[in-house]
């Protein structure tokens, strides 16, 4: 499937129960940007795009799939929105001084992606690949989660890519800063059902829904108190700065 179309059916559930990002990752972005212009590529729903346009940034948001852009566009917060592609964007020459990518550089094609970045953005303002990652938890509900999704898709999400993602934007680009903060999410039953469907490996990789969420519910109840859940992250970045 085109990665570009592979979270239509999940629109619906990504903007219900998609994590937000940490606000000291907010902070240290905002802190890199004097000119307060910053590009999200593969903004999605825009939940990082209004991060920032709330911290101060006047934001445009990158996005090849037209549901989670309307999505974006319906929930204001004050970003704007363009259809294009994270190695074809659109915009201007140097109308940037940040750029950034949420929960997305494992779709792009890097070297193309790296190269529009020092197009659209001045020379040396930062750049960002973002990613919240389950953290490994023994005996938590992350843990659990991990084994049903092993289970049903016999996957385990995002965690394995940024990391090799990260490894290969080093390379690419060498001298950068790799950043790690904690982050977590609190899920009711229904936060919890969305969270799973709102990924696409789950979305397209699942053939048995009933079972799968009737295993989820046991995974709720046997971790949850007060009818909610914890989902505990690390949220890591890496961070560079664009050619010269």
């Amino acid at each position: 499937m085109d990665s570009r179309e592979r979270f239509t059916a999940t629109v619906g559930d990504y903007e219900r129960a998609r994590p937000d990002y940490p606000d000291a990752l907010i902070a240290a972005l905002v802190a890199r940007a004097p000119w307060r212009r910053a590009v999200d590529l593969g903004s999605g729903t825009g939940i990082l795009s209004r991060q920032l346009a709330a911290a101060g940034l006047d934001v445009i948001g990158v996005e090849p799939n037209a549901a989670m852009r309307l999505a974006a566009e319906r929930a204001g917060g004050g970003p704007r929105y363009h259809a294009g592609q994270a190695e074809s964007t659109g915009l201007a020459v140097a109308s940037a001084d940040l750029v950034v990518g949420a929960q997305a550089f494992h779709w792009f094609d890097l070297p193309a992606t790296v190269a529009e970045i020092d197009r659209v953005a001045i020379a040396r303002a930062p750049a960002a690949a973002i990613w919240n990652v389950r953290a490994e938890e023994a005996g938590g509900f992350a843990a659990a989660y991990e084994a049903l999704l092993g289970r049903f898709v016999g996957r385990r999400g995002p965690g394995e890519l940024a990391n090799v993602t990260i490894d290969a934007l080093a390379r690419l680009r060498p001298g950068g800063e790799r950043l790690v903060f904690p982050h977590a999410q609190h899920l009711d039953r229904d936060g919890a059902h969305a969270r799973a469907w709102s990924s696409s490996y789950v979305a397209h990789g699942v053939r048995d829904h009933a079972a799968f969420d009737r295993a989820l519910d046991e995974v709720f109840d046997a971790h949850a108190l007060d009818g909610a859940v914890t989902l505990r992250y690390r949220t890591l970045a890496y961070v560079w700065s664009t050619s010269p």
